[in-house]
């Protein structure tokens, strides 16, 4: 039997001295409960998770608490060799996904996820940009902060944290000056604004193939010029996965030690399909998969093959607002 240990970041005591009040709780509620569900249904692995203690009213016998006092076994060497593998959940916001990985590998803990390199290509949006610009994909045009003025003719301009995950922090300025900028500093990056449907894409990778799981419409809002991800249908077979499976075989190709469970974000228009940023990790879409498609992401773990292309089933929705 394989042991498993799932380390996702924000109900599993990576914000165990801060206030837990992130907005990605809710989420991460969500995607702790489905992994739940779907390691337990398997009589070929045993799981456990860290859990804040704080959130002990969530807690099950495969629970690990974590507190202030004991917070050090998220990183004790000794005590994740016990496990086969630890699946890490951690956002890319201040780098948090590559400096845990990073951790793994220089233990050598094996682990379910890409290696170090590959997540901090990724996790770095500026890098991301420079790494595909010249692989006939199409990329959102990305500069440094202080390169606005080689997109000042653009009316409408995105800026985001350099590091973010998701919508951490992505705002639109219109008709904007350089003095609309003088308050973010290096961290940050500028792209112009893409008008289109936003979608993502659930994938899995692993050493030898990919799978395409679902495609996903993205439900956004708009509120005093901030963007905000309100809800995720997932499986929303609007576009050609044809068009899509394609995409994933030319990412594969560039980024060969991607492995794992990815979340690719993309905006389609009338004319083109821009990738907008790969995520190396469980994504809330994955949330959907096992209701949508019967998918249990323990079959591709343990290296159980199934269709490379799954794009059938109903539609399932993922609403991010807490209070709905």
């Amino acid at each position: 039997m394989i042991k498993i240990l799932i380390y996702e970041y924000v109900t599993g005591g990576g914000l165990i001295n801060e206030d837990l009040s992130s907005t990605l709780l809710h989420e991460a509620k969500l995607m702790t409960s489905r992994l739940h569900s779907d390691l337990s249904i398997s009589d070929e692995v045993s799981f456990s998770f860290f859990l804040d203690e704080r959130l002990k009213n969530l807690a099950r016998p495969q629970s690990i608490l974590i507190n202030k006092q004991n917070s050090n076994k998220i990183y004790d060497e000794n005590f994740l060799k016990k496990f086969d593998y630890v699946l890490p959940i951690l956002p890319e916001t201040n780098l948090n996904l590559y400096k845990y990985t990073k951790f793994l590998e220089e233990k050598k803990i094996n682990k379910i996820i890409s290696d170090k390199q590959t997540i901090l290509s990724l996790s770095n949006k500026l890098s991301f940009y420079n790494l595909f610009i010249n692989q006939k994909i199409n990329v959102i045009p990305t500069y440094n902060i202080k390169e606005i003025n080689k997109i000042k003719k653009i009316k409408k301009l995105v800026i985001k944290d350099k590091y973010g995950a998701g919508c951490s922090f992505v705002k639109i300025f219109k008709n904007s000056s350089k003095k609309d900028f003088k308050d973010y500093n290096k961290n940050y990056i500028v792209q112009p604004y893409i008008d289109g449907k936003p979608y993502s894409i659930s994938a899995f990778f692993d050493q030898n193939d990919l799978y395409l799981l679902s495609i996903n419409r993205q439900d956004i809002k708009i509120t005093k010029n901030f963007i905000k991800l309100n809800k995720i249908i997932v499986n929303d077979k609007i576009v050609d996965d044809t068009k899509i499976y394609a995409l994933l075989e030319k990412i594969k190709l560039i980024l060969p030690k991607l492995y794992g469970y990815i979340g690719i974000d993309i905006i389609i228009n009338k004319k083109d399909l821009y990738v907008v940023e790969i995520n190396p990790r469980l994504t809330t879409s994955y949330i959907g998969l096992n209701e949508t498609l019967g998918i249990n992401l323990v079959n591709l773990i343990i290296g159980k093959k199934i269709k490379k292309r799954i794009i059938s089933g109903k539609k399932f929705c993922i609403n991010l607002n807490e209070n709905k």
